[in-house]
């Protein structure tokens, strides 16, 4: 993504000040510690994994932690910059290759090399539709043939970015298809709301839910608390879908 993006500024700033919370959090997301600890109880394989949109690196510093060889990518040069040098405190830097890089390009990452990729809220905010599915392409071409994929989201119920939904029908889709786009008024940072469903019938056939769970609770949000709700879906590659 060329640097004169202007989603680049609008993220710089957010992650300058902090208005969403997983911003500036230094803990890793509940989601990925749940989706860890759920691979582990099954004895699945974990040793390399990508964060995927991963801000200033709390999930990657997480992974890194656990065991595993990590690759961060993000498109916003400050926030990987500020990974690396948390990397470099915590004696984590030869676990990390942190790459300022747009999800929607090819990964620098081998092909069918990695067993867990998390992407914590990066996949809402990829418009339009025809970035997600290169996304999705990029994604599906370095898991592996028994790797997961954990996302979580947003949905449309959530107390926060459903005051601002508004329905629009894409060009880059069928015109069956309603996108639920929120600009946030505070950020000027687009999302796309989804539903489980929605969810599920993207990542189809090439992935199987693994597991999943679902948030009800308040969170802050630019200063002010609301009722949010997400999910956290872990997916497996299918087999019968994948072309080595």
């Amino acid at each position: 993504m060329p640097n004169n993006n202007p989603l680049i500024d609008l993220w710089t700033s957010e992650y300058q000040t902090g208005g969403i919370p997983s911003s500036v959090r230094a803990t890793p997301s509940g989601a990925v510690v749940w989706a860890v600890n759920k691979l582990k109880q099954n004895k699945c394989r974990l040793e390399t994994a990508v964060d995927a949109g991963c801000g200033k690196g709390r999930n990657s510093i997480y992974l890194a932690g656990q065991g595993l060889q990590v690759v961060a990518l993000d498109f916003t040069h400050m926030a990987v910059a500020a990974l690396e040098k948390t990397a470099a405190e915590l004696g984590l830097q030869n676990r990390i290759r942190a790459y300022v890089h747009d999800v929607t390009e090819p990964w620098p990452v081998g092909r069918d090399d990695i067993d867990l990729i998390v992407d914590a809220f990066c996949f809402k905010h990829i418009t339009p539709h025809e970035n997600r599915l290169l996304y999705k392409q990029n994604m599906l071409a370095v898991l592996g043939l028994r790797g997961h994929y954990l996302i979580s989201f947003t949905s449309i119920g959530d107390g926060y970015y459903g005051r601002y939904r508004r329905k629009n029908i894409s060009a880059e889709i069928d015109s069956s298809e309603i996108e639920e786009i929120v600009i946030d008024p505070v950020n000027g940072i687009q999302s796309v709301l989804y539903s489980r469903e929605r969810v599920l019938a993207f990542f189809a056939p090439e992935l199987d839910l693994f597991a999943e769970v679902k948030h009800n609770k308040p969170s802050i949000m630019h200063g002010h608390t609301y009722e949010r709700e997400t999910y956290a879906l872990l997916f497996r590659r299918n087999p019968k879908h994948f072309v080595g």
